[in-house]
């Protein structure tokens, strides 16, 4: 037995060696970016847009797990925290003007943006998304309302943007009794390249945009291939080890 094993060990070492010059990715559906470290307001017992005690309709999200939800050619996953993003809008200037350097690791086809305003600044952008890749370069998604972004208490308003749909909406809460977030898909330009971070990003208009989830579509994340082995030798050890 030891001897299969030390053959076994050997393959796997090849194998890495031949992976070392770069790194192996594995191709999933749905890659839910962690917001949790950029997340700068409560959605339960709180109201998102003041930091104050209270209620809201988002706080009837199912907090606390991944759940399916509308999006513009099918359902999307988003992974949903008591958290979401807050960007200035002059409504509400206690918050910042940019959340930077959001964590995404990999690359993606599609990224898709769970989000809405407090307020709304119709026919111009309010507040943009910006997507830094490996090499340096950037792209911009920009949120204008009534096209692609609108204020979260408008959930019967159509959106223009055929990439852009009403993702949740509940009949419920403070404080407008009714509320939802839209899902936007953005169909990444640069699919081999690997995006690091993300930045959101307030124009400094009326909007208040709000958060609450990002998720890759189509997306591999790197994998160190040391990692990969320790994980992979570990299953292979008995209790005792050798």
């Amino acid at each position: 037995m030891k001897l299969v094993k030390f053959f076994i060990l050997i393959a796997l070492l090849c194998a890495v060696g031949l992976c070392s010059v770069g790194t192996a990715t594995a191709l999933e559906e749905w890659v839910h970016v962690d917001i949790e470290p950029y997340a700068n307001t409560k959605l339960v017992k709180h109201e998102w847009w003041t930091k104050n005690a209270g209620d809201s309709t988002l706080s009837r999200l199912p907090i606390g797990e991944v759940d399916e939800f509308e999006g513009p050619d099918g359902k999307v996953e988003f992974q949903i925290i008591d958290g979401a993003i807050v960007l200035f809008g002059t409504n509400a200037a206690i918050w910042p003007k940019a959340v930077e350097d959001i964590v995404v690791g990999g690359k993606a086809k599609f990224i898709y943006f769970f989000h809405s305003t407090g307020w709304e600044q119709n026919g111009v952008p309010s507040y943009m998304f910006v997507m830094n890749y490996q090499d340096g370069k950037k792209e911009e998604l920009e949120m204008i309302s009534g096209f692609n972004s609108d204020d979260w208490c408008h959930d019967d308003a159509e959106l223009q943007d055929d990439n852009s749909v009403w993702g949740w909406v509940k009949k419920e809460g403070g404080p407008c009794g009714h509320a939802g977030l839209i899902t936007t898909k953005w169909e990444n330009p640069r699919p081999d390249i690997r995006i690091e971070t993300i930045d959101a990003i307030s124009l400094e208009l009326g909007s208040v945009p709000v958060i609450p989830a990002i998720t890759l579509g189509e997306a591999s994340l790197a994998v160190d291939p040391a990692q990969k082995l320790a994980i992979t030798w570990g299953t292979l050890k008995n209790p005792r080890g050798f």
